[in-house]
């Protein structure tokens, strides 16, 4: 860790652990509340702000846990319940906050007071599949949450046992708890994958101060700023805000429906015509871009290496890689297109590492079994977060701009900034957008570079859709209790 940046005592103290630490739980609860006026919204923060579990605690809990484990061999030896808290732009304005004096009149904080369902358009959410108006009808545009309150744990019965607590506070708070929802790694050799079977949440990008140093050939360190307002980012610019706002992040919240028997009949198809010959699984690794158990295409082409062969220490264009083609992973692959790494730089403003996001994500419902060809009828996803200083440059941005963009990363750069990519050569065709979680359009295709030439397939349905959303933000612990006390303007 480069100490000369580390963050203070005093810091790790204020900003929560949601987010730049990361519960890393098993359990999780998810809990969206509706405050029914200001004071009512003060009462439960009130309650809460003692509640609310700092950066200092859950790190230095991940690192004991750590330590433990690689000791024992086991991973229930230490345990802990921990409490996150977000509030919406809607929910601010209830608490009597006026975001319009509050925030600047830039891109980076009205995607926020807008909230998520106003930018859609913004965001690609266009498609009946993602569109607000079909959402689950509590965050549907004309209705809408003020506050999630996040409760993680490692043991059910302790979750539950603070879910009663939490609760019993907002009902005597005079608030309202509008939707609840349960997330939960899943089990067996599943655990830490996603309900396509997939290792997740392993390229997290190393923040300056906080997390060590890469290892040679990782993505370089990002700077705090990036992700907590208050600090410098990489440009070297500090967001000028006031104490209601340093110390904490913006959050895009995500609850996204994983389509399960459309994901292996997609692969299942793509694979068919190809020279030389892919089964359904392994076309299923070409469109996430890594192997099941993490591994990347890019270091593993021939098959999946196993734990062992999980790394970040890769890139697609520079030696000894050189994969310009996609050869190794395609072009269209979702971890190539969510982080194009040293591609030709991907936009007319900023470098790929300006669009960096902190990722938390843990999965709800039960797997579809191995093998199963129809759909059981049970509700099965990702809760997803991320975090991030600028959700119009970082989360809006990626999925506009990259993952629902067949023309990226192949393709010429915008004309001009938030622009479309240009065709790329010509007599080849575009990429297409990311067959995992990018919007497309009816009769959209993929391409995939072999060496015996361009196989193009159809996409089928979209694997993924988005169910519900909002934008939130992560206040610092000191904010939490100036905002319970009635303080409604930054000091």
């Amino acid at each position: 860790m480069d100490q000369s940046s580390a963050l203070t005592t005093e810091q790790e103290r204020n900003i929560q652990g949601v987010g730049l630490a990361g519960f890393r739980k098993d359990y999780q609860q998810l809990l969206f509340v509706c405050f029914d006026d200001a004071a009512s919204g003060c009462r439960l923060l009130a309650s809460l702000k003692d509640v609310v579990a700092s950066h200092l605690e859950v790190s230095s809990f991940n690192r004991a846990y750590s330590e433990v484990r690689k000791r024992t061999g086991r991973d229930d030896v230490i345990e802990a319940t921990w409490v996150g808290l977000m509030i919406s732009p809607k929910g601010y304005t209830k608490l009597g906050v006026n975001l319009a004096n509050e925030m600047p009149s830039e891109p980076a904080y009205e995607a926020f007071k807008a909230g998520m369902a106003s930018r859609a358009p913004q965001i690609g959410h266009t498609h009946p599949n993602d569109a607000p108006g079909g959402w689950i009808t509590e965050f549907r545009p004309e209705n809408g949450v003020d506050a999630c309150i996040l409760i993680a744990s490692d043991d059910k019965d302790d979750l539950d046992a603070v879910l009663v607590e939490i609760s019993d506070a907002v009902s005597a708070a005079g608030c309202e708890p509008v939707y609840q929802e349960l997330s939960a790694v899943l089990p067996g050799p599943l655990k830490g994958h996603e309900h396509f079977g997939f290792k997740d949440g392993i390229s997290q990008p190393a923040v300056a101060g906080v997390d060590p140093e890469p290892a040679p050939g990782e993505p370089a360190v990002a700077a705090l700023g990036e992700f907590v307002l208050g600090y410098h980012d990489e440009a070297g610019q500090t967001a000028k805000v006031g104490s209601l706002w340093k110390d904490g992040s913006f959050v895009a919240f995500e609850r996204i429906a994983q389509n399960v028997v459309a994901f292996r009949e997609q692969a299942a198809k793509a694979a068919e015509g190809t020279n030389p010959p892919l089964d359904a699984a392994t076309m299923e690794a070409k469109m996430v871009g890594r192997w099941p158990s993490g591994a990347p295409l890019e270091t593993a082409p021939g098959g999946d290496s196993g734990e062992e062969g999980v790394t970040n220490a890769f890139q697609y264009k520079a030696e000894p890689f050189s994969d310009d083609d996609g050869h190794k992973t395609p072009r269209f692959a979702h971890v190539r297109k969510a982080n194009p790494r040293d591609e030709t730089q991907p936009d007319t403003e900023h470098p790929a590492a300006r669009h960096r996001m902190i990722r938390r994500g843990v999965p709800f419902g039960p797997p579809l079994p191995a093998g199963a060809t129809s759909d059981d009828g049970q509700p099965r996803g990702l809760h997803f977060f991320c975090f991030v200083a600028d959700l119009d440059r970082q989360f809006e941005f990626v999925q506009r701009q990259w993952l629902n963009e067949p023309n990226f990363p192949s393709g010429g750069k915008p004309e001009q900034p938030n622009g479309p990519y240009s065709q790329p050569k010509p007599g080849e065709p575009a990429d297409g957008p990311d067959p995992v979680v990018g919007e497309h359009e009816d009769g959209a295709t993929n391409a995939l570079h072999e060496a015996s030439g361009i196989h193009t397939f159809a996409l089928g349905p979209e694997v993924v859709s988005v169910t519900a959303g909002e934008y939130f933000f992560a206040p610092s612990i000191s904010a939490i209790e100036e905002l319970a006390a009635g303080k409604t303007a930054s000091q």
